[in-house]
């Protein structure tokens, strides 16, 4: 069953991937930057139906770019405690876009699937692998805003987010996104924290 889980996601990030890829044949000069793209409701329901969370940055860089690096870190109670957890890496020419999900496997082991994706050039990489995450909802939050990589090159894109004693739901701020460092203290305020991040290497 969870073979099956996997190939039917497969099978929507290419879609997806695809349908990204018709669209940015028009896109302006590049800017050296990640934004998040505007899904059709086609793509969203994809993503929706195949996945418990899913995020997606598109990248615009020029010639002088010519590696991509993704992985996910992995925060307690503020501490690094895993680095660099499924690190990938593909080469890479102008536009493209990162795609992150995560999906349910097995509710008893309390399993679920990250799941990364490069897509560029009319091709796709991917990373899949399991980790065990806490039962409770957490917080989902990608950067509000355009990341400019020459402020920095090793962005954050996205975080979960798992607190046993927050009350509500509240995500980590845009200034967090922007400058990790000088708000690292903010992760203390969970008990576990995934940040998704990347490096765009010359």
């Amino acid at each position: 069953m969870n073979n099956i889980k996997k190939i039917l996601l497969s099978l929507a990030l290419c879609l997806v991937s695809l349908t990204l890829v018709a669209c940015k044949e028009d896109q302006p000069k590049a800017d050296n930057a990640l934004s998040v793209p505007k899904l059709t409701a086609r793509e969203q329901a994809i993503l929706a139906n195949t996945s418990e969370n899913a995020m997606l940055i598109d990248f615009n860089v020029d010639d002088t770019y010519k590696e991509l690096s993704v992985w996910v870190e992995k925060y307690e109670a503020g501490n690094l405690v895993e680095a660099e957890k499924g690190r990938m890496k593909a080469e890479i020419k102008k536009n493209g876009t990162i795609i992150f999900t995560t999906s349910k496997t097995d509710d008893d082991q309390k399993l679920s699937m990250f799941n990364v994706t490069i897509q560029n050039d009319g091709g796709t990489t991917t990373a899949t692998y399991p980790e065990k995450m806490d039962k409770k909802d957490p917080s989902v939050s990608g950067s509000p805003d355009k990341i400019d990589l020459k402020k920095t090159n090793k962005p954050v894109l996205w975080s979960i987010c798992y607190s046993s004693s927050q009350e509500g739901i509240r995500s980590l701020s845009a200034d967090f996104y922007h400058d990790m460092d000088s708000h690292i203290d903010e992760l203390k305020s969970y008990d576990v924290v995934y940040l998704l991040r990347s490096e765009f290497t010359k």
